[in-house]
């Protein structure tokens, strides 16, 4: 198993800073969030798009993924094809990027919607991108988030596409938010999940690795006995959560908790 951060916590880092301070710390990979001008973005140009992945793999770094904001759980037609399109952008970013995933979320759906409608929907969808995604040498990843945040829910969409362009960003807060052991979770999905999201907490306060209840250790037992060999990333909220310790102690400080527990 791999080890990479989602630049959602380093907001204020350039990609010349990510890059160095990914060596540095030791991480194998880093995860950019598609967000704005943060960190990269869908206006970059050709030669643009170039200069960022011949940065990284000058550093011996990989872009281990990229974290959209694609969402399908609407009801209208206009604003499904709208995040498709957006999908499908994300995806030839991440193909000059040399990226293998990109991340998409379901959302939340309405309620005239059932969950079973929502995720027939959202399977029809991403069953294009799927195709586009497999075209470019890409996988799209459906986080687990939301109002499809377990792995129960998760499998109803992903069950319903023929294609091997999409699988399963696995976020263990969701997940056990959602009242799934690792076991279940891991037992559902299996071989799907291509990437972890990691972090600690306790209920919903987000805190250093080993200060709070989620089953750290147990998921990443897990993973290792089934063979995974993706990445854990750390997702540390800083961009959200200001008063979070600054990425400079939160990402060595992970670091060392996962080797020590891996070891």
């Amino acid at each position: 198993m791999k080890l990479s951060f989602s630049t959602l916590g380093c907001p204020n880092w350039d990609l010349e800073k990510i890059a160095s301070k990914a060596v540095e710390y030791g991480f194998d990979g880093v995860e950019l969030r598609i967000g704005g001008t943060q960190h990269v973005d869908l206006s970059m140009s050709a030669g643009e798009r170039k200069a960022v992945r011949k940065l990284f793999e000058g550093c011996g770094i990989e872009i281990c993924s990229l974290g959209g904001y694609s969402q399908f759980c609407s009801e209208y037609e206009k604003d499904l094809n709208e995040n498709m399109d957006l999908l499908f952008n994300y995806i030839e970013l991440a193909h000059d990027l040399g990226v293998p995933y990109v991340r998409t979320f379901i959302g939340q759906y309405p309620e005239k919607l059932t969950e079973e409608e929502a995720a027939e929907i959202a399977a029809k969808y991403l069953n294009l991108c799927g195709e586009k995604a497999i075209r470019n040498s890409v996988k799209v990843l459906i986080e687990t988030h939301d109002a499809f945040g377990t792995a129960r829910q998760v499998h109803k969409i992903v069950s319903k596409i023929r294609n091997e362009g999409v699988a399963i960003l696995w976020d263990i807060h969701h997940t056990c938010s959602g009242g799934e052991t690792p076991e279940l979770t891991y037992a559902i999905l299996g071989k799907l999940i291509k990437h972890i999201h990691l972090k600690d907490a306790e209920e919903d306060n987000v805190c250093l690795m080993g200060m709070g209840s989620l089953p750290i250790r147990e998921t990443i037992s897990l993973l290792k006995n089934g063979g995974f060999d993706g990445y854990l990333s750390l997702e540390w909220e800083k961009m959200w959560i200001k008063e979070l310790e600054e990425p400079e102690i939160a990402f060595p400080q992970y670091i060392n908790y996962i080797r020590n527990i891996t070891m």
